[in-house]
């Protein structure tokens, strides 16, 4: 059933999702399987972007908007007519942005956005020498309503931005359970025969952008120890990219670790996922870390940091193991948790079983539509 252009009806939203998805990452992750998850739902859905591989979207039906949202004049005024556009041809029931950028665009096409997602604190960053004081306040974030992954992120926006806690909701992230599953026999053999990996061998893998943020620096020196202990059943498989891509080649050269230590670039990670006994995460900050999500749906523990989404993705010594910031403290964790790899076979169910049960888009999407529904402003504009 096609709802009429600019109301409400409630077997089916017409939603506008705003956010960017120009570069690899969790925030674009986030927000292109929402859009997924969506339309699975039954509802129209469009997307207004900065780029990226927008194709998946498109086959399944899902209008796709590229736009600038880059902070100049020139780019701000064809984002703002494009939106403008955008909002017009799709007349939404809810507009739903992620991220600066798309929140001012939307304002200045004449629609304060329905809902903000704050996806972490960091997207709050001053940008920019107009980028202070009461315009800073008006503009970061902005929104009838938001949406926040953690109680951490809704004390950010009540203490320093002013935003009231009645107008702010907690909703985690999801993974698409049915992409992100537990690998068969074959493909986990395939997986792990790309990756070298031999029978008895346990691998460690880091999935993620190669930033400071994330510390890939702790795996080098996790595989440092293990070379020194003489731990040849172990191997680590660093698979991203970033701006430490040159340093990480750099250290793992530096280390002599080559042997047991691998960069691999960027590629589809399902397959790393499929492949790997465990997955680590020993960032500085997460807004809520979809890599591990994705990791356990397809039945892989995982050891991280207590940062963003941790709690809920985390039961000791079932699904994963929790610790420190600090990296000395992460590779005696992972250490310990190697000296008995058997246990990391008995956890792989529980991790699936807690994404499918807590952690997935469909359960997400579902949340989402009961608070679009509830606080509906179609056509409200200033």
């Amino acid at each position: 059933m096609t709802p009429q252009s600019g109301s409400v009806n409630y077997d089916s939203l017409r939603i506008l999702q705003m956010g960017s998805t120009a570069y690899r990452g969790g925030v674009t992750t986030a927000i292109t399987t929402l859009c997924r998850a969506l339309r699975k739902e039954g509802h129209e859905v469009m997307l207004v972007s900065d780029g990226g591989d927008l194709y998946p979207l498109r086959v399944q039906g899902i209008t796709c908007v590229v736009t600038d949202f880059f902070p100049n004049f020139f780019s701000l005024l064809r984002g703002t007519l494009a939106v403008k556009k955008a909002i017009h041809q799709f007349r939404p029931d809810v507009i739903h942005v992620h991220g600066r950028a798309p929140a001012l665009l939307c304002y200045l096409s004449g629609r304060i956005p329905d809902w903000f997602t704050l996806h972490n604190t960091h997207f709050t960053e001053r940008v920019g020498a107009m980028d202070f004081g009461l315009l800073r306040r008006l503009l970061s974030p902005m929104g009838r309503r938001f949406f926040v992954l953690d109680e951490k992120a809704r004390t950010y926006l009540c203490k320093s931005m002013g935003v009231s806690p009645s107008k702010i909701e907690v909703i985690i992230n999801g993974v698409d359970c049915d992409r992100y599953r537990e690998p068969t026999t074959e493909e986990r053999q395939k997986a792990r025969a790309r990756f070298e990996i031999k029978k008895g061998q346990t691998l460690v893998l880091f999935v993620g952008r190669l930033h400071p943020s994330k510390q890939p620096r702790a795996v080098i020196e996790a595989a440092k120890v293990a070379h020194d202990v003489s731990r040849n059943d172990l191997r680590f498989a660093i698979v991203g990219e970033g701006e430490l891509e040159e340093q990480v080649r750099h250290d793992i050269d530096v280390a002599g670790v080559q042997d047991i230590c691998k960069l691999y670039g960027w590629m589809d990670p399902l397959e790393a996922y499929f492949a790997a006994d465990l997955l680590v995460m020993p960032s500085l900050y997460e807004g809520f870390g979809l890599v591990a999500v994705e990791a356990m749906a397809t039945g892989l523990p995982v050891i991280r940091s207590r940062t963003g989404g941790a709690d809920k993705m985390i039961i000791e010594g079932k699904t994963g193991f929790c610790c420190g910031t600090d990296i000395p403290g992460f590779i005696d964790l992972l250490m310990r948790v190697l000296s008995n790899p058997e246990q990391l076979h008995s956890m792989r169910s529980y991790a699936r079983e807690l994404v499918q049960t807590h952690l997935s888009s469909h359960a997400q999407a579902r949340m989402l539509i009961r608070h679009y529904r509830a606080h509906c402003c179609v056509g409200k504009n200033f």
